[in-house]
Order: structure tokens, then C-alpha cells, then sequence
């Protein structure tokens, strides 16, 4: 048996009954958190311009567009809604992998729920976790991520897309396998929208095509559609072909399947910018909360970061420095811990196109110095935390200075978020907004979360996102 039929045997069989506690929980904590977010980033001009367009051209209303009043063909909701929860890089993301599943596999599954009818929240669960699983696991096979590689993680979400569907429409053994064979047929996603000043919205879109591949892959082989069988480690398969020249260890794919969840090792956000930031921007604010230090107090921040932090978030400098756009902002570690220095805080209102430009934000974010620092960077790849770790050193105006190392950022696995933070966290999302969203139909949605096992059918969920 093939490493694809041991793959499908893992997806097809795995039931509600078989997961762990914790990870029914940390499922909900992840639900409540992008569903939060997805509120917020309703509002965001990269949303509102495809949710127009999709609205325009119409189709079969199957499933919902969230916020937005509308009904669209199911695959088209899923790009939408998969790019909402995506757009204000403030979703759950795995902080070693780098792939951000829940906005896809959260999106995918209402989609399909709405699509069947009677989906139940065990079975809601069940298929939210088994996409996940699969897209970790499929990034965890080659040693090297997009720093190196150049994929984003929308290359391995829309094979976890495929099985969440495929699971909930009911797909068999071999219908399954076609499924996420049509889905190598459409895996894509890059990085050089990053790389390329401007084009971070980019990132958001390809959240949601990697939702409507991998949904419309399940549909296609549920209508007796076809795909390649060794979609994985033929000699055109996956690997071979995308990883050409990166060494990969398939075994890591199975290894563990079903006992270790990679769900447990997914991060959440207090702030809404780069993974590469948030260790910085939280170590920041600390210090300046303990020490009762304001903007004025401040003469400088030195940050001693390692080689990718410095990569991903310090650099080029005269773009870190001065954001061209919001998206640049959001992947400016220089920007973001100078937002912290101006008001103690940093969210959504910090990331728009008037706030980049203010001058007296800009005069904080000249005081982060970032040095490249070879200690840490030893520190960093010995405890493989090269997201987070760093050192912080704020000096005063009037000679004192206070440093402090962080390892973990609030919202990693080490320092989890509670079910509760996770809606504080979506309540101050609500503001944000395409429509009023009130905070107690957030604390309703909350509370129909916590119990999301006992529902008979999710449609009574996508009602509150309407």
C-alpha cells in the first residue's frame, strides 16, 4: 500500500469518537478566534473587491458568502470567505510550518454544510481537524519551508480543503484518492507576492484559491471525476516536482498520524502583522507596562533578532522603515514595535492607510534599531525558534534601560490563549467589520461554539454570519 492509500485510509476512518480532548477544544479555540477574525477582515479592501465581484457573477445560491448577505455556487463562497479569514494576517497560524489552515478548512466545511444539509457539529469538527492535519503534515515533509523553498503554505491547504469536503459530503475510499489527485492538479501558491512590495494582499487571495480547489476537487470526484493516484510521490508527483533539489522525508507525513495533532501547535495572534513580529511587539509592551513607560520616555529600542526574523520582517530597511502600504506594514517589525512605542498597544487601527503615514508614529518607528545579533541566532536554531526568540532593549530618555529575552509570544502553545481571549479577542474584531456586528451576538456565537458538538446541523452556526 502506497503512502496516497494510507493517507485516504487515515481520512476516510477517522471519527469524532477518536480525538482527543484537547483537541476538540483547541479545534473550538481555533474556530472562535478566525471566525473573530473573519469579521474584522469582512472590512478589508481586498475582501469587499472579491466578495463584489463574486456577487456580480452570480451562480446557484448554495452557500454564504459570511457578512455579506449573499449566496453564491459553494466553491466561490469558499473564496471569499477562506480570503476574509486570511486578509488581516491575524489568524491562527503553525509556528514552525508556517501554514495557516483553519481560515481554509473552517470555510470549506460550513460551505459543504450548507451544500449537504444535516452536517452535525461532531462531524463539523472532525473534518475541520482532518484538513488541518493533512495540510501540517504535508508541509512537514520537506525540510525546508517558503523561506527556502518559495511555496506558501496554499500549495499543502488545499489538499486538507479536499479531505474536509471530501469527508463531509461522504466521499469513498477511491473517490477520496481522486479528490486529492484533482487537487495536486490545481496546487499552487507562492511567496513572491510577499517579496514584492505591494503585493501582500496576494497571500489572502491565494487562502481562498486554495478553498475553492480544494472544494471543487471533492465535488468533481464525487461526480466520478478522476485525478492522479500518486499524487504525491510519483515520479510528477508533489515532491519530486516542488521540491526538487529540498530533501524531504515522506515517513514524516504518517508518522504519528491520528496520535500527535499538529492542531496543538498552531499560534494565535494578539497582533495583527507577521508571525516574525508578534514575540517583539508583546516583549515591547511588557516592558513598557511594568516600567510605566510612555512614547516620551523612550530614546531608543534596540532589537537583537536572528538571521530570519531579520529576513522576513527588518528587511529592506526603506521599506520596513517606511510602508509603502498596509501590507508592508504588517511584515515591518520595525513598524510594528514603533506602533507599540506610540500608543502601547497595536490592532487593526494601526495597519490602515492614514496610519502609516502619520508623523508622529513614523518618529517612534525611527527609534527601533535591529542588530543581527550571532548569539541569538546560535540561540535560535538550537531551540529551532527563529519566529520568536530575541532580545528587547528599551532606553529612556533619562539613562535608564530595561531588556528583557522572550522565547514565546502570547498565543504560541507554550503560552496559549484561553477560549475567553480568544473572544475578547473577536469582540474587538467586531468593530472592524463590512456591517455592525454587536459584541453579544459575538458572546452568542461564543457560547454556540463552546457547545458546537451538541448541534444537530451547522446551518444553525452560518445563520449568525449572515
Amino acid at each position: 500500500m502506497g503512502v496516497e492509500q494510507k493517507l485516504v485510509n487515515y481520512v476516510s476512518s477517522v471519527t469524532y469518537n477518536d480525538l482527543p480532548a484537547e483537541v476538540t477544544l483547541a479545534t473550538k479555540k481555533s474556530i472562535v478566534d478566525t471566525l473573530g477574525v473573519s469579521i474584522a477582515g469582512s472590512g478589508a479592501p481586498i475582501v469587499r473587491e472579491i466578495a463584489t465581484l463574486v456577487k456580480q457573477w452570480g451562480g446557484k445560491p448554495e452557500s454564504t458568502i459570511f457578512f455579506y448577505d449573499a449566496m453564491v455556487p459553494a466553491h466561490q463562497a469558499v473564496l471569499v470567505n477562506s480570503a476574509m479569514g486570511r486578509a488581516l494576517d491575524l489568524d491562527e497560524y503553525h509556528m514552525t510550518l508556517g501554514v495557516h489552515p483553519i481560515p481554509t478548512m473552517m470555510s470549506v466545511a460550513l460551505a459543504t454544510a450548507e451544500l449537504c444539509g444535516g452536517v452535525t457539529g461532531r462531524e463539523f469538527i472532525t473534518a475541520v481537524v482532518t484538513g488541518s492535519e493533512i495540510t501540517c503534515r504535508m508541509r512537514l515533509v520537506p525540510d525546508y519551508c517558503s523561506g527556502v523553498s518559495g511555496w506558501a503554505s496554499a500549495l499543502h491547504e488545499l489538499f486538507g480543503a479536499a479531505a474536509t469536503a471530501g469527508k463531509l459530503i461522504g466521499l469513498s475510499s477511491e473517490e477520496m484518492t481522486n479528490a486529492l489527485g484533482l487537487a495536486y492538479s490545481q496546487a499552487a501558491g507562492n511567496t513572491q507576492c510577499v517579496q514584492d512590495s505591494g503585493g501582500g494582499s496576494a497571500i489572502a487571495l491565494q487562502q481562498g484559491f486554495s478553498a475553492r480547489a480544494g472544494l471543487l476537487s471533492a465535488i468533481l470526484a464525487q461526480k466520478g471525476m478522476a485525478g492522479a493516484r500518486n499524487f504525491l510521490e510519483g515520479k510528477a508527483g508533489l515532491y519530486p516536482v516542488y521540491y526538487r533539489g529540498i530533501p524531504y522525508d515522506i515517513n514524516r507525513l504518517l508518522n504519528g498520524l491520528g496520535e500527535a495533532y499538529e492542531i496543538l501547535n498552531l499560534a494565535a495572534k494578539l497582533y495583527p502583522s507577521c508571525g516574525y513580529t508578534s514575540a517583539a511587539v508583546g516583549n515591547v509592551i511588557e516592558i513598557m507596562h511594568q516600567n510605566n513607560l510612555s512614547n516620551e520616555d523612550i530614546d531608543r529600542v534596540v532589537l537583537r533578532v536572528n538571521q530570519r526574523m531579520y529576513n522576513n520582517a527588518c528587511h529592506p530597511p526603506e521599506v520596513k522603515y517606511r510602508p509603502k502600504n498596509p501590507g508592508d506594514a504588517i511584515f515591518s517589525l520595525p513598524y510594528t514595535v514603533g506602533s507599540a512605542i506610540f500608543r502601547g498597544d497595536v490592532f487593526l487601527e494601526d495597519f490602515t492607510p492614514e496610519a502609516i503615514k502619520d508623523a508622529g508614529r513614523l518618529s517612534q518607528v525611527d527609534k527601533v534599531e535591529i542588530v543581527l545579533d550571532q548569539d541569538i541566532e546560535q540561540e535560535a536554531s538550537r531551540l529551532n525558534l527563529p519566529l520568536y526568540l530575541h532580545v528587547a532593549e528599551i532606553k529612556t530618555r533619562n539613562g535608564k534601560s530595561f531588556s528583557q529575552k522572550m522565547l514565546y509570544a502570547k498565543g504560541s502553545p507554550q503560552k496559549p490563549m484561553t477560549l475567553e481571549d480568544c473572544a475578547e479577542k473577536a469582540r474587538r474584531c467586531s468593530r472592524f467589520g463590512v456591517k455592525e456586528f454587536p459584541e453579544n451576538k459575538v458572546s452568542q456565537l461564543v457560547e454556540m461554539i463552546t457547545d458546537l458538538e451538541q448541534l444537530e446541523d451547522v446551518r444553525s452556526l452560518v445563520r449568525f454570519l449572515r
